[in-house]
């Protein structure tokens, strides 16, 4: 994974177009200015992916204009010339669901993903889809009113407490530029009020052909994929005197800017700290590649440091972060974010600013570098030739960037031989001098303080601005103090350990596996593959977790939730341990969930022995530490107490009160909860629920050989430690079995009705019952979309959620669940219980039915192209045949029954599943 991130991260400065003319990749610019890239990748063999780039944005709306962009992506999936139905509807009867568009300041991008290229057919009309999205939109006045409605819900919903202080924060991160003055979504009074003439003229003036590039790629013939493009798009004329695309500046700011940022809905405080930073205007890809990396070393660095010296418990930092990112085009951002303990705003920001300090200083001394850098450079290597591997959406980011940004062009191997040259230059002094060019002085600075209340006296600009100097003259040592160094040659485990044996094995045909005994009695599963190339997981999993446990327990069992490892492990505290496993690719979490725990080892294969002592001592030799419970427990008591509770607060309460039924095992995280918690009976816990090897279950799975994984389970699994414990989870009841039906009403603006009903069931289903189930999600997403949405405008989207499952029980669920105004609410909700009886009563066509399974063989086929051979799918499998004694990728879970099923299968499983199921109609809704 780490090498594709990085592989990802370097080509997206550049793309290959040596190929130019080959069968694998085709790049041109028609005489009429349209920009097409189109590329053959193995990745998603059988499917391919279409991408409409539009280099035109909200930010080209002049003032009357404002949404008009974002209307014209909504008006996309409505009629256009060549689908008269919308597009929506054309995909849809050919299983494709995945499709969607974006508007940004600067750009829009429409796409299709994952269409099926085994029909010549449907490539060609997913390419003439991009071109009716170019600019031959219908543009129907009956469709801009039903979007003017949808538009108005999208607001209602996203306007959350986010985005009201993204909205505050906006004017003074752009500096009350085009960016800070225009809303992407639109102002309420042009989204509502626009004529068709104004849409059209807009859509007219900016949708051509030089702002646009067709990007599709995937398992095509890419010269016959051309050749479709040129047919297509070099027809449409070339505008003339067309209206220029602007790009916009932010101007500099000589003086910190300033702002509160209050909202009763911010839980408690924070402050951040932003420089704007202009992107230097780069001459060559030696330059862009030294930017780049300057930037993720500098991030590297600087999230351990500061992530260290926060879990130091030293500091009056509850959390903190520094790091350089992307704003706006042609402008990055170095942001510092903190919150503190109460009270203790001003002490804190000090500390994390000497902090920054001390890592300018210090952080990139060629000590620390070139370690890192060496690492880069093997990553680098390991990338040379890896072209053809590389998955669709890395093309896509290459492609765009070089469309939008004017990225320099080269091959992917030409552009890792530039990374390593411009590795071997970058030193201590590269570091400190870049530094130096965007941190120092006080231009572009703004400080904004968040919280709730607007009387409270956060630091003001002066007094950051004297810390940001005082920073920078601080008095600080190079060194910092080590705890305790790890000695050259020091092994993790230096005692001796005695292994078990194996007393019992058996081969699994079935999944080509096996089983093996241990003496301790422990069960292990074994499965090689190499589906994740040098990885390989080791999971560990119990019955009985927080159910076996007492109620005054629970408090104890979730301060060792959040506690295990803080400590480390053995004598070794956490920092010690980091340099066990500095230049090791190992992990190690445990869980402990309501009816089991589990312990997982994840880490590369020739790591495969470190990653085994680690399990090892973290089953017998862990390590807690009373001093950071104790901060624990004093810290989060601190905070409820001074914690305001929000409407989402108020909101989840009230449901857990309708929903679920009292019960000393449901705590509310107040003092009480705090004050249950136990240090001693926390390592108690522990040991009783992890130390006993008997009542586990391993599931060994990955790139490692049969004989090495055999010779770790012996040696560690064999030698944890068994009390020979039979547990069984115990089953309780916390929510409610009736039906029940309520509106709440709380302090919630923007006149917003929640609408959430939701079915329960436990039937004990069979594999075409399940299908049923899938199909019957399917149908009622599409029909409830297209009324409430489609038909009404009364909601931005619906969602229907739900499925099946038959472990650890039975059960069935399906959930409807929009947002739309308190005017609409009531009739909305209505006419979901009233469609879910009409389909009850009519049912379902056999042809609906065909459109349903075709979709869900693709989704089965995509996902089964993911997974199939990784890690993730074979331990799944071993621990379904576990349990059933057959593979859960069997044909009768899937291939024998899913053509058999007809309309009249699924409408006998819908009544009885709604017939018998429990029904809980919730609204929570504003009270004005």
């Amino acid at each position: 994974m780490r090498s594709l991130l990085l592989l990802l991260f370097l080509c997206s400065y550049c793309f290959s177009i040596a190929q130019k003319d080959s069968n694998t990749f085709r790049y041109g610019k028609l005489k009429n200015g349209l920009t097409y890239y189109i590329r053959h990748t193995a990745a998603q063999p059988g499917y391919a992916d279409y991408y409409l780039v539009q280099n035109v944005g909200s930010l080209m709306e002049d003032e009357d204009q404002n949404g008009l962009a974002h209307v014209l992506e909504h008006m996309a999936f409505h009629a256009t010339e060549s689908f008269p139905e919308g597009v929506p509807a054309f995909l849809q009867r050919h299983g494709i669901e995945t499709f969607n568009a974006v508007t940004r300041y600067d750009e829009t991008i429409y796409h299709v993903d994952h269409v099926p290229t085994i029909s010549s057919e449907l490539v060609d009309s997913c390419v003439l889809v991009l071109r009716d999205w170019s600019g031959f939109l219908m543009l129907k006045p009956e469709d801009m009113d039903r979007e003017r409605k949808v538009i108005r819900e999208e607001r209602r919903i996203r306007m959350n407490v986010s985005k009201r202080v993204q909205k505050m924060a906006e004017p003074y991160l752009y500096n009350r530029s085009k960016y800070a003055l225009h809303d992407i979504i639109g102002s309420v009074e042009v989204v509502q009020n626009f004529t068709p003439e104004q849409l059209r003229g807009y859509y007219n003036a900016f949708y051509r052909p030089d702002q646009q590039a067709v990007i599709i790629m995937g398992d095509i013939d890419v010269a016959r994929v051309e050749a479709t493009v040129k047919r297509l798009f070099e027809v449409i004329p070339k505008r003339e005197n067309p209206k220029p695309r602007l790009v916009y500046r932010i101007e500099d700011n000589e003086e910190p800017l300033y702002a509160k940022l209050i909202d009763n809905e911010i839980p408690n405080n924070s402050i951040q700290l932003v420089k704007r930073i202009p992107r230097p205007r780069v001459n060559s890809l030696e330059e862009m590649l030294r930017e780049m990396l300057l930037r993720d070393f500098y991030n590297s660095i600087m999230r351990g440091y500061i992530t260290e010296y926060v879990e130091a418990g030293e500091s009056y930092l509850l959390g903190a972060g520094a790091w350089i990112s992307g704003l706006v085009r042609n402008y990055d951002s170095f942001n510092l974010i903190l919150t503190s303990l109460p009270g203790k705003e001003r002490e804190a920001l000090q500390q994390v600013l000497e902090q920054v300090e001390y890592v300018h200083r210090f952080g990139f001394a060629d000590e620390v570098l070139q370690p890192l850098i060496e690492n880069y450079r093997q990553g680098v290597k390991s990338n040379m030739g890896q072209e053809k591997s590389m998955p669709n959406d890395v093309f896509l980011r290459i492609y765009q960037d070089n469309f939008l940004l004017g990225r320099p062009v080269c091959t992917v191997d030409e552009k890792l031989a530039a990374t390593l040259s411009v590795l071997d230059s970058l030193s201590a002094k590269s570091f400190q001098d870049w530094i130096t060019g965007w941190y120092k002085g006080r231009d572009n600075w703004v400080f904004l303080m968040q919280g709730n209340d607007s009387t409270y006296l956060f630091p003001d600009a002066q007094e950051i601005e004297k810390m940001i100097r005082d920073s920078h003259s601080v008095d600080m040592e190079k060194e910092r103090p080590q705890e305790q160094m790890v000695e050259e040659n020091a092994e993790l485990i230096d005692f001796e350990i005695k292994p078990g044996r194996i007393v019992k094995e058996r081969k699994i045909k079935a999944l080509d596996a096996e089983e093996w005994i241990l003496d301790n009695g422990a069960r292990v599963f074994y499965k090689y593959t190499d589906g994740d190339k040098g990885m390989f997981n080791m999971l560990a999993g119990s019955p009985g977790g927080r159910s076996v446990l007492k109620a005054e327990d629970l408090p104890s069992a979730d301060a060792l939730s959040a506690l295990f490892l803080q400590g480390g492990l053995y004598k070794y505290d956490m920092r010690t341990l980091g340099f066990f496993l500095k230049d090791h690719t190992v992990d190690v979490n445990l869980s402990l969930e309501e009816r089991s725990e589990s312990i997982s080892v994840v880490g590369a294969s020739v790591d495969a022995e470190l990653a085994f002592q680690l399990f090892y001592l973290t089953v017998e030799r862990p390590r807690f530490d009373r001093v950071l419970y104790n901060r624990f427990v004093a810290i989060n008591r601190m905070n409820w107490a001074n914690l305001k509770a929000t409407i989402n607060d108020t909101i989840s309460e009230m449901l857990s009160s309708i929903r679920r039924m009292e019960s000393p095992r449901l705590w509310r995280k107040d003092t009480t909860y705090y004050a249950a918690m136990n240090y001693d009976r926390m390592i108690q816990i522990y040991k009783e629920r992890f130390q006993d090897a008997s009542d586990f279950t391993f599931y060994l799975v990955g790139d490692i050989e049969r004989e090495k994984a055999r010779e770790l389970t012996i040696k560690y699994v064999g030698a944890v430690s068994s009390e020979y414990r039979k547990e069984k989870a115990v089953e309780y009841v916390y929510e409610r079995r009736e039906n029940i039906t309520k509106d709440v009403e709380v302090n919630m603006p923007d006149r917003k009705y929640l609408v959430s009903i939701e079915f329960y069931n436990k039937l004990k289903t069979n594999p075409t019952e399940e299908l049923c189930m899938r199909i019957l999600k399917m149908y009622f997403q599409y029909h409830f979309q297209e009324k409430i949405r489609g038909d009404q405008g009364a909601a931005y989207s619906v969602q229907v959620l739900g499925g099946t499952s038959s472990s650890p029980d039975y059960q069935q669920e399906l959930f409807i669940r929009f947002a739309t105004s308190l005017d609409e609410g009531p009739e909305m909700r209505s006419l979901v219980r009233e469609r879910i009886q009409e389909f009850l009563k009519q049912g379902i066509t056999d042809e609906e039915v065909e459109d349903f399974i075709l979709a869900i063989k693709k989704e089965k086929k995509s996902a089964d192209d993911v997974a199939y051979n990784t890690i993730v799918f074979w331990t799944d499998n071993l621990q379904f045949y576990n349990k059933t004694g057959k593979r859960m990728d069997s044909p009768i879970y899937f291939d024998s029954i899913v053509d058999k099923i007809k309309a009249k299968d699924v409408l006998v499983f819908a009544r009885k599943f709604f017939n018998s199921a429990q029904c809980v109609d919730l609204v929570i809704k504003s009270k004005y």
